[in-house]
């Protein structure tokens, strides 16, 4: 079953550049396969997985596509299948959801970061989750809480290692559209600070912590 996904470039005020890719996945799946189209196939060229993107709309992404019979153009090498249609889409996130989309994908160049949104019963795109092209980038990450893989899911600062110690406060924009959200660690005090129209600002406390000198703790009383 198809899952219709644009996928683009952000710009000011909540607008975007996109095309369709016909066979979407959700974020577990697409984020992971951009990380290594972005790493294997543009050495991490942001401007240039974007630029190529923008080229087609795509049935679907890969990083190694094998070409198939039925398909009228070869595969893009380290990229995906091309698809037929060649309409490419300006939109703006307080638009309504056209057709029967359920995910954009945009990437913004300056960041090397990747924001994602879903399509709501309400016809809305709602941000979903945001992430660096570089995993080692982000602050907070989400991890299985059990070694097999199963069970919930925890929410680990790669500062300082804390597990669910994570406060989130999330306020209408003065912007005029989406939300303000600021995220912070209780333990380090690290945090991740969004707008819609600058995106993420992050904060990288020190850990350990620099305890102040108060004298020479080497020293021994004689």
């Amino acid at each position: 079953m198809s899952t219709p996904t644009l996928i683009g470039i952000a710009a000011l005020r909540g607008r975007y550049t996109a095309r369709l890719i016909q066979f979407g996945e959700d974020p577990q799946v697409l984020v992971p396969l951009l990380r290594r189209i972005w790493t294997d196939t543009f050495g991490r060229d942001t401007g240039a997985m974007a630029a190529a993107l923008l080229a087609h709309d795509w049935w679907s992404l890969a990083v190694n596509p094998k070409p198939r019979r039925w398909d009228q153009q070869p595969p893009v090498p380290g990229l995906g299948h091309p698809a037929d249609n060649d309409t490419i889409r300006r939109g703006a996130l307080r638009e309504d959801v056209g057709g029967a989309l359920e995910w954009l994908y945009l990437l913004h160049l300056d960041q090397r970061r990747l924001v994602v949104y879903e399509a709501t019963v309400h016809g809305r795109w709602l941000r979903h989750s945001a992430h660096h092209l570089d995993p080692a980038d982000e602050l907070f990450i989400t991890e299985p809480a059990d070694d097999d893989g199963g069970g919930p899911e925890m929410t680990v600062c790669t500062v300082c290692g804390a597990v669910d110690e994570i406060d989130h406060v999330e306020v209408p924009s003065m912007a005029g559209y989406g939300y303000d959200t600021a995220t912070s660690c209780t333990r380090c005090g690290s945090s991740v600070a969004t707008d819609p129209m600058f995106g993420d600002h992050v904060t990288r406390k020190p850990w350990p912590p620099h305890n102040p000198t108060t004298g020479d703790a080497t020293g021994s009383a004689r």
